[in-house]
């Protein structure tokens, strides 16, 4: 077992947090950040161990969270544990160990997916996209974003199923500080537009950039390894690189115009389910723009779940499955024009892989010796000599035509290499000229260095033009780190001088946004950025005095606040959280604010000043709290609209009785809200009051016109209901009112007599002759008959006073 030299101590020295020993075994893997390892106790688990400086706070920092919030899903491979030293030192973490896999490309690219996984048909790819979808829908669904998506962080066993790795990258975000830990890292292949040529430390991802990755991965798995932005460039110079046709929308399968076009050997879009087709349109164009158009991960898993019901077999080859919307098998047709070559090999033709064995070297046999046999030396004949001529000898024609051809090929060589050397300085000037500085120093640092003396001007010109290309786009650090890198001092000073004041001023404010938002650490390092001739060190020191001191005074102001919060003063609190002055302490001080308006409102419900307490509620922002008092606030307003509504009935009720019609009617015209809380008044109810002044306005109206009639058998009935108790005693008053106001004249004395003519006995009830006499002049041709007139005549002697 090989201990790592970049752990700072033995490997045996690891313990869980819960106290357990860890015991490792053998090393699994290594990588950039850390190596994995065997875990003894657990098999089913791995650890993964960083490298020295490899775990920073931030990093350690997520791995709190992940394992406070974990993803619970198998397929992810996130911590379930810190691995500890002595010390109590976090040194890396437990994780799920993941079956034997294979990376998602080796399923895309045909050749390796017939080596690796022959048996793979298109109905594995669409199940294998399914369980990606569902595996990112269930990080999403858990307050993740994988942020760096790309093929190398998954991988797919036998089974179709997908593996998530390398979560400890993953961006999550603190649901109780609202603090995010962001992902770093990325591959322009499956980055989106929005994020192509930014700086991903800091940007905040989303779920939807995530789906652009996830919708490309899935493009490539269903489109035999073929890049969504991959095509024939049609215009004329250098085709440009996948990202910037990202970048540019180049989608060639669109329907928008793009001077791109499919490559000729990729497969046909229409081999893809419509639904699919429909959801690379919006991802790919569509959500260009506007990432929210994108297709979620539940989206992908449901249209992918359809399209593999949807596949059938072809008859000629069983393994090749093909949507039921084509015609034909693509296949087939695919096959024949790749020569031969067959994406989805039939049964008969599959070889599976054969592990390769180091072949042996066979031993080579001894070599014979023969013995020595003597063996006279050949006998020599003497030739007659030529006469000897200076050029004659070939030995010098060849050795000096060769030194020629040596030397002229060395020449031409020099001249090649030469011009190879000028053709590279004037395509790094090409670039300069052109604008393009990162592929103008990308191309200065591949020269060799018998040419970087050529070319270091204009390299130390692309690093002044990349420094002003990304002062534009406000990426202050990374301008001050191109000009750095400027070796000739004395180039554009003025330039320079300029750039460095505005990356200043640039810095500083970034600092001062750091600081306003609660970050005075991060503040202060990117205050050390600053250019050291244009911020002298007096500068610097009060500028940090002075953020330090306003920091202490808001957590004073802040502490003030609450201490009178506590003490049940909501004004205090208030007075002191709007002395507040950054952004950060400002949104601190906003829930304290919110809570000593919550006390003002309690204080004003109790008060019953409902106009006080709206006026305190519209300054809550925090929206649980609002609806909370709001609901109070209802209450308290049926309450006191129904305590209204009931003295403005009775009031109309006692205005009726007066016969004060009009003031009953203002009354009446004062309900507010939901009148229908009156109805349990019973006779007194608000609708029962409508018919009754209804009614005595109509009679009132039929005895100033001398409609006798009318009002005479109107009366009866009303007499009636009296008789039976559904007519109030004041009602019948009322009547009595108005008859005595309106029958003093002669036609109403008239009508009065020939009514008392008319009747004959007052009832059952034993009154004597003059209580019967005062009965009979009060109201015309009463109801007298039996048990009814007996009731009226008492209730009428009761109601009138009469003895």
């Amino acid at each position: 077992m090989r201990q790592p030299a970049s752990i700072p101590v033995g490997i045996s020295d690891l313990y869980s947090l819960n106290g357990q020993r860890i015991t490792l075994s053998q090393e699994l893997g290594r990588g950039g950040e850390g190596s994995i390892y065997a875990i003894a106790e657990h098999p089913q688990w791995v650890a993964k161990l960083y490298h020295a400086n490899k775990l920073t706070p931030n990093g350690l920092a997520k791995l709190h969270l992940s394992l406070r919030y974990p993803p619970q899903n198998p397929a992810i491979a996130a911590p379930v544990d810190l691995l500890l030293n002595h010390r109590g030192q976090v040194l890396g973490f437990m994780m799920p160990r993941v079956p034997q896999g294979y990376p998602l490309h080796d399923l895309y690219t045909p050749r390796s997916r017939r080596q690796k996984l022959p048996f793979f048909t298109y109905t594995h790819l669409h199940r294998v996209a399914r369980n990606l979808s569902v595996a990112v829908s269930a990080l999403h669904h858990r307050g993740y974003v994988i942020g760096d998506v790309n093929e190398s962080n998954m991988l797919v066993n036998p089974s179709a199923l997908v593996f998530l790795i390398d979560t400890d990258s993953f961006q999550i975000r603190d649901r109780l500080s609202g603090v995010v830990y962001r992902c770093g890292v990325g591959k322009p292949e499956f980055t989106p537009p929005e994020l192509q040529g930014k700086r991903f430390d800091r940007c905040d991802r989303t779920p939807a950039q995530d789906a652009f990755g996830v919708a490309v991965l899935i493009f490539q798995l269903l489109m035999e390894g073929t890049h969504p932005f991959d095509g024939v460039y049609l215009k004329s110079g250098e085709p440009p690189l996948i990202q910037d046709r990202i970048l540019a929308g180049y989608y060639p399968y669109g329907q928008r115009s793009v001077p791109v076009r499919p490559k000729p050997f990729a497969p046909p879009l229409t081999t893809l389910h419509p639904q699919l087709q429909s959801l690379f349109l919006r991802c790919f164009e569509t959500g260009h723009q506007r990432p929210e158009y994108r297709p979620t991960a539940d989206e992908w898993a449901v249209a992918l779940t359809q399209a593999e019901q949807s596949l059938i077999s072809c008859q000629r080859n069983p393994r090749h499955r093909y949507g039921s919307h084509l015609a034909r098998c693509p296949w087939c047709d695919r096959t024949e024009k790749l020569g031969g070559r067959d994406p989805f090999p039939g049964p008969n033709t599959i070889v599976p892989p054969v592990p390769k064995r180091r072949s042996r070297s066979k031993p080579k046999p001894p070599r014979r010796v023969e013995p020595t046999i003597y063996q006279a030396p050949p006998r020599r004949f003497a030739r007659p000599k030529k006469p000897f001529r200076r050029n004659s000898r070939p030995w010098q024609v060849i050795i000096g035509g060769t030194l020629s051809l040596i030397l002229g090929y060395g020449g031409y060589q020099h001249w090649q290499m030469e011009q190879g050397r000028q053709m590279k300085v004037q395509e790094i000037a090409q670039l300069y000229g052109s604008g393009q500085y990162e592929r103008c120093l990308q191309a200065v640092r591949q020269v060799p260095l018998s040419v970087r003396e050529r070319v270091q001007s204009l390299g130390d010109r692309c690093h002044l033009g990349q420094a002003r290309q990304l002062v534009r786009s406000g990426q202050f650090s990374g301008a001050l780190a191109e000009l750095r890198r400027v070796d000739d001092p004395t180039l554009a000073q003025d330039t320079i001088a300029h750039l460095h004041q505005r990356i200043t001023s640039g810095l500083l404010d970034e600092a001062q946004a750091f600081y306003n938002q609660g970050k005075p650490e991060t503040a202060l390092a990117v205050l050390d950025r600053v250019p050291q001739g244009t911020l002298s060190p007096e500068q610097r020191q009060d500028l940090a005095r002075q953020w330090q001191q306003g920091w202490e005074a808001n957590q004073r102001r802040f502490e003030a606040a609450q201490a009178a919060l506590g003490e049940q003063n909501p004004q205090g609190a208030i007075a002191q959280t709007q002395e507040l002055t950054t952004d950060h302490w400002q949104e601190q001080g906003q829930d304290l604010r919110d809570r000593a308006y919550g006390q003002l409102v309690n204080q004003a419900l109790s008060e019953d000043n409902l106009s006080q307490a709206e006026a305190w509620l519209e300054k809550i922002q925090d929206s649980r709290q609002r609806n909370r008092l709001a609901s109070r606030l209802g209450t308290l307003r049926d309450r006191l609209e129904y305590e209204a509504n009931r003295e403005s009935l009775q009031q109309a009720w006692a205005a009726l009785y007066d016969g004060d019609f009009q003031l009953a009617q203002e009354r009446m015209s004062q309900f507010s809200g939901n009148v229908s809380q009156l109805d349990r008044f019973g006779d007194e109810r608000p609708e029962r009051l409508r018919q009754a002044l209804s009614n005595y306005r109509q009679l009132q109206t039929w005895l100033m016109s001398d409609d006798w009639q009318r009002a005479n058998t109107w009366t009866r009935q009303q007499l009636q209901r009296f008789a039976s108790r559904r007519v109030s005693c004041q009602e019948v008053q009322l009547l009595d009112q108005l008859w005595n106001e309106q029958s003093s004249g002669e036609q109403g004395l008239r009508q009065q007599l020939e009514y008392k003519q008319e009747q004959e006995i007052l009832g059952q009830l034993n009154l004597s002759l003059e209580q019967q006499q005062q009965l009979s002049q009060m109201y015309p041709r009463r109801l007298v008959m039996g048990q009814t007139g007996a009731d009226l005549d008492y209730r009428l002697a009761n109601c009138l006073g009469v003895n």
